[in-house]
């Protein structure tokens, strides 16, 4: 994705100061997330803060929106784009580690309806000379086993959780969802090409509570194709999620 400001359809975010800029995975993410019934959002490693943005776009009128960012530029960059956000929503930019967040905010606290991330997922991988753009990537300061535990910590019962993740760490990834207290409900395999085999994961999570943990759980997963046979060659499946956000489709 190119540098400068990121122009969606219906809003736009400065980008500059965050390592990481608009990306694929976290767009794919904010498209695909379900959202129906929540009225607090936490974005974990929420970047410049485009997909809670994205969420603001289809949440409800008054939703909260927070966004928790451990690196200070990234930090800095989401709260002056969610003072510039055109939903009527409330917003929240905290620096810090979404490790302390409940401890630093007792309200947060089994008080969210849905943590959503795009996570540093890169594993003993080449980091980069880039201090601020390993902290986006890589998952010294924030491990799996951090994330599941976090968003255990910050959900209400039933709360749920979304992300994204490498194809190859789906099995770790679901040992650590479950063992700290979760139920899956929704998989999708995300394939970059349809001859690829898929590169990416999407899950939704479900806080396990007291009414719902002897219920049988349904899961259901999916495949989402980005592109067909060449590159630009976009599916009809990926341009049904991202045509409400995406110029030019």
């Amino acid at each position: 994705m190119a540098k400068g400001p990121f122009h969606f359809k219906t809003f736009f975010v400065e980008q500059d100061g965050a390592a990481m800029k608009v990306g694929t995975d976290g767009i794919v993410l904010g498209c695909w997330t379900p959202i129906d019934g929540a009225r607090t959002i936490l974005d974990a490693g929420a970047g410049n803060g485009y997909v809670g943005i994205m969420l603001l776009q289809r949440a409800e009128a008054k939703c909260h929106l927070i966004g928790v960012e451990l690196e200070a530029q990234a930090a800095s960059q989401c709260a002056a784009n969610y003072v510039t956000q055109p939903f009527p929503a409330q917003t929240t930019a905290w620096h810090g580690p979404v490790q302390e967040a409940a401890a630093a905010h007792p309200e947060w606290q089994g008080g969210i309806d849905l943590v959503i991330s795009n996570p540093p997922f890169f594993r003993d991988k080449p980091k980069s000379p880039n201090v601020a753009r390993n902290l986006a990537r890589h998952d010294d300061t924030l491990t799996m086993a951090d994330m599941a535990k976090s968003a255990h910590d910050l959900l209400k019962e039933g709360g749920r959780l979304s992300t994204i993740w490498p194809i190859d760490r789906k099995e770790e990834w679901n040992s650590w969802a479950t063992g700290c207290g979760f139920e899956i409900q929704q998989t999708v395999l995300v394939k970059t090409m349809r001859h690829l085999a898929p590169k990416r994961f999407l899950s939704l999570w479900r806080k396990k509570d007291a009414l719902h943990d002897s219920a049988a759980t349904t899961h259901n997963e999916t495949t989402l194709v980005l592109e067909g046979e060449a590159t630009l060659d976009y599916t009809d499946q990926y341009l049904a999620i991202v045509r409400p956000y995406l110029r030019g489709t």
